[in-house]
């Protein structure tokens, strides 16, 4: 944060019971805002929560798009690319480091997303970290799911919508989980950071190959140069 003249700090609303998270920024101090509710909410599990802390994290340096029009907001990467960021690099550049293989034999990983993560890595350890984020954008996409009337989630059954132009607000709740696991599936280096001004650097687009890994068309439209 030093580079980019700004000191991150983490206000952690513990005794609220908000079901939510937000960023912002005063000045040169940017903020990342958690609440305890969201901690405690039965669907969320521990990963599930630093994938939100990576998701408010990802407004600030997640790189674009950005949010388009809005007044005040320009500096933030909009929903859909602070979701991607989350677990494209974020999620992946704090938990490289645990025993991954040794914590998912302790989970319930879903078949789906296993055979994915399975199909792009070929280490254990890679594997392993894919699937664990995986299923923390299920624990988080099942909550938002819950919240919105629509949790009938899944791995197996990606949102099918095709936006005219990227979609800056939250979408549906599928989709979301469809961004966490693409973020998860691109094998682009998670040390290899994204860009303010364009989209493509650090990401996985379809024009350099990539089957999976991309950011999903439920929200996010892709520049002639992607595809």
């Amino acid at each position: 944060m030093t580079a980019k003249g700004a000191t991150l700090e983490m206000d952690n609303n513990w005794d609220d019971e908000t079901v939510n998270a937000y960023a912002n920024r005063t000045g040169s101090t940017w903020h990342v805002n958690m609440f305890g509710g969201l901690a405690r909410h039965p669907e969320v599990t521990d990963d599930g929560f630093l994938l939100v802390v990576c998701h408010e994290t990802g407004h600030h340096l997640g790189g674009a798009p950005r949010f388009s029009g809005s007044a005040g907001g320009a500096w933030a990467a909009n929903e859909g690319q602070a979701d991607y960021f989350g677990s494209l690099k974020c999620m992946k550049r704090v938990l490289a480091n645990d025993d991954n293989q040794a914590i998912v034999a302790q989970m319930t990983i879903d078949p789906e997303a296993k055979s994915k993560c399975e199909m792009v890595y070929k280490s254990g350890d890679e594997i392993a970290l894919c699937e664990r984020i995986a299923m923390a954008g299920k624990s988080l996409a099942k909550l938002l799911g819950n919240l919105g009337g629509k949790s009938d989630v899944a791995f197996n059954t990606p949102d099918q919508s095709v936006v005219k132009k990227t979609f800056d607000a939250h979408p549906q709740a599928q989709c979301r989980m469809d961004t966490y696991f693409s973020g998860s599936l691109c094998d682009k280096a998670f040390s290899e950071d994204v860009s303010d001004k364009n989209p493509i650097d650090g990401t996985c687009i379809k024009k350099d190959g990539y089957a999976f890994g991309t950011r999903p068309l439920c929200w996010y439209k892709p520049t002639a140069s992607e595809i």
